[in-house]
């Protein structure tokens, strides 16, 4: 894992336990959804409220995350370099889950559609305002974009037998900020999911959902192949092949 193993190790290991979950709580969607019949809604709710429960349980282990190191939280080593790309604020874009609903359901009646659409200019106007808080935090104190100031805060040196830190940490005041920052933009992306499941029909849920966590776990794999293959070509460069 990273250079900061130590401070990400319990939370890592929680991942790769969720990471599994994922898997299979997307087969379960699939599978619902080529068997899906009216009569079966009840069991379809069941498990739309299990995946719920699956993905509170995760920003509940990161809001634990946060409070010990939220820089590191910025910079995560448990996600590969190609997830990272396409974060903000340490997590999903805002915009990702509207273009999600839009491609997974195809049959949104006229009050769904006018929903789905109140919603996202309401949560578009408050991921502006955090993305606006941001820029402020990091112009009040100078400081490099947030995922950088992770990598400083976590780097570590062995010297004389000692680890420390090659950087002081930053100001608590700074701390304290982007904990703030980060816990809103969590509560933003929770709050997407919610009130779309609200709106969308339970054959519809399976869909986004599933889709959802497809994106998510295909993302993941072609992130790891790419650092697979990039440790390969560096350990056939050092021995000279």
């Amino acid at each position: 894992m990273g250079d900061s193993s130590i401070d990400a190790g319990p939370f890592e290991a929680f991942f790769d336990g969720w990471i599994f979950r994922h898997e299979n709580f997307v087969d379960e969607l699939l599978r619902a959804q080529q068997s899906y019949d009216e009569s079966w809604e009840d069991a379809i709710r069941g498990l739309i409220s299990r995946v719920l429960a699956h993905l509170q349980e995760y920003y509940q282990e990161k809001s634990r995350m946060i409070q010990r190191d939220v820089f590191l939280v910025f910079s995560p080593s448990w996600f590969t370099a190609l997830e990272r790309t396409f974060f903000w604020i340490a997590g999903f874009r805002p915009q990702l889950a509207f273009s999600l609903v839009m491609r997974s359901v195809n049959d949104f009646t006229e009050d769904q559609s006018q929903r789905i659409q109140r919603l996202r200019h309401d949560i578009e106007m408050e991921a502006e305002m955090l993305a606006e808080e941001l820029a402020r935090v990091q112009e009040s104190v100078a400081a490099p974009p947030v995922a950088e100031l992770g990598k400083q805060v976590g780097r570590r040196v062995v010297n004389g037998g000692e680890t420390r830190h090659l950087d002081a940490m930053p100001p608590e005041q700074l701390r304290s900020k982007m904990e703030n920052l980060l816990i809103d933009a969590d509560s933003l992306r929770r709050r997407i999911v919610q009130e779309v499941v609200n709106i969308l029909s339970p054959a519809q849920n399976m869909r986004f959902l599933g889709d959802a966590i497809q994106l998510h776990l295909r993302i993941r794999e072609l992130g790891r192949q790419r650092e697979a293959e990039a440790e390969l070509l560096h350990q056939q460069q050092i021995n000279g092949w």
